[in-house]
């Protein structure tokens, strides 16, 4: 169960390696619109219409939500909120 719980994880780290974190985060958007059903025309449609039949719903809307996360985001990249 563990390594089920950590594919979102792994997934994330392999988009991040092929395609640069900017490039990862537009899939990892355009995968968020199919976990909400409403999944739109772009760019990286076709990847992330298949990268959603592969993980399900579940594994998809972690991966989309680990994206989100500023926790996770590079430190060039985050905010400051101070």
């Amino acid at each position: 169960m563990a390594e089920e719980s950590d594919l979102f994880r792994s997934v994330a780290d392999v988009l991040i390696k092929e395609h640069g974190w900017d490039r990862a985060v537009q899939i990892a958007t355009a995968v968020r619109a199919f976990v909400y059903d409403h999944p739109t025309p772009g760019p990286h449609r076709d990847d992330a219409a298949n990268l959603y039949a592969r993980l399900g719903w579940e594994q998809a809307a972690l991966l989309a939500s680990w994206f989100r996360d500023s926790r996770n985001w590079p430190q060039t990249t985050r905010r400051r909120t101070t």
